[in-house]
């Protein structure tokens, strides 16, 4: 509201005190990022719309129907939407029933035109947080570049891009960053945010005496009027979580577990995806017997206000590995400002629901 009122202006278009503040919020948020990702390099950080420009951005620029990817059988469908549009051949990691990567068979996906993986961090259908030590090894010793989703991870669960020799990350602010929506990005290593074709060509109030893409970063990647509330938004949204992390965290988690806890103790209610006692997020997926997962979706929100996700949450793999496939489940996601009688309320309009049924 403050950048509304105040004047809206292009960070490097206009000699004014508004639009060193406005590039200063931009690069600070870049700061903020790759401090986020253990990346030494907050020039070579692109944003976009969201995660899903993102992963297309790195897909439909890297790839091509010569090359081979190796993903996961758990992927978003910003995932595999691209690689299936553009005929980019795959080969899928297995996956337990909770929705973790097996990676016991990751050799035999190996092919000589292999180039690339790319993990989705956590799921989002399972909540389940992967393993991403073992494929980053396997992609470094083999000569492949290491691409993750962390759309549902960022910020709490930790991706170090030096220490899993990352060539990116495709990131989203409007999730567990707390940001607004229409604000997301990827952090590339330096090769990769040099290499990779411009999504978008066009003024940058850099080098405006030549027709071609600067060559140096940020502006090859960046040209145009960028989201500049986005950016603004996100880069107060990570300062609040670095200055309340733990508590953050601990609430999410804590109003998680407690409803997971609660929604197994419920007759007709059937967990799917990670369990309590494993490397988890937020996300928590059931399905429901003897009732229709949307239906009772509808007398959640109808009963107590309660907002939930159902269906296959834009991710048929991942509901394959579940067993939830084509049925869906309904999803939970208790935030970091979830309170206890939120979950009182949840739990006790669910045991309404079920008992009727």
């Amino acid at each position: 509201m403050e950048y509304v009122e105040e004047g809206v202006v292009n960070p490097n278009r206009t000699e004014s005190g508004l639009s060193y503040s406005a590039f200063s919020v931009s690069y600070s948020l870049r700061e903020k990022l790759s401090k986020l990702y253990h990346h030494p390099y907050p020039e070579s950080i692109a944003f976009t719309r969201n995660v899903t420009e993102a992963l297309n951005w790195i897909i439909k620029g890297l790839f091509t129907s010569s090359d081979h990817v190796i993903v996961s059988s758990n992927e978003h469908n910003a995932v595999m939407r691209p690689l299936v549009q553009k005929g980019i051949p795959f080969s899928r990691i297995p996956s337990t029933i909770e929705g973790y990567n097996d990676y016991s068979s990751l050799e035999s996906l190996l092919r000589p035109e292999t180039k690339a993986i790319i993990i989705n961090a956590a799921g989002n259908v399972s909540g389940a947080i992967q393993d991403l030590e073992t494929p980053a090894n396997f992609a470094y010793s083999h000569g492949l570049l290491f691409f993750v989703d962390s759309a549902q991870a960022s910020p709490f669960v930790e991706i170090d891009m030096e220490k899993l020799h990352l060539k990116g990350v495709a990131f989203t602010g409007h999730k567990s960053m707390l940001g607004p929506q229409g604000i997301g990005g990827m952090v590339l290593s330096r090769e990769i945010a040099l290499s990779i074709p411009p999504l978008i060509a066009g003024g940058t109030g850099s080098m405006s005496d030549s027709e071609e893409i600067p060559s140096f970063l940020p502006d090859r990647l960046n040209p145009g009027t960028e989201n500049m509330l986005g950016i603004i938004g996100l880069e107060h949204s990570l300062s609040y979580i670095e200055n309340n992390w733990d508590e953050l965290r601990t609430n999410e988690m804590e109003k998680t577990l407690r409803l997971m806890e609660e929604l197994e103790r419920t007759e007709g209610i059937v967990m799917k995806g990670a369990p309590r006692n494993r490397e988890r997020t937020n996300v928590i997926s059931i399905c429901t017997e003897g009732i229709d997962e949307a239906e009772f979706a509808a007398l959640l929100l109808e009963k107590g206000g309660i907002e939930t996700r159902v269906g296959l949450h834009c991710a048929p793999s991942a509901h394959k590995s579940l067993g939830t496939f084509p049925r869906g489940t309904v999803r939970f996601s208790p935030g970091p400002f979830t309170t206890d009688d939120e979950i009182d309320n949840t739990i006790k309009i669910v045991r309404e629901i079920m008992k009727n049924v």
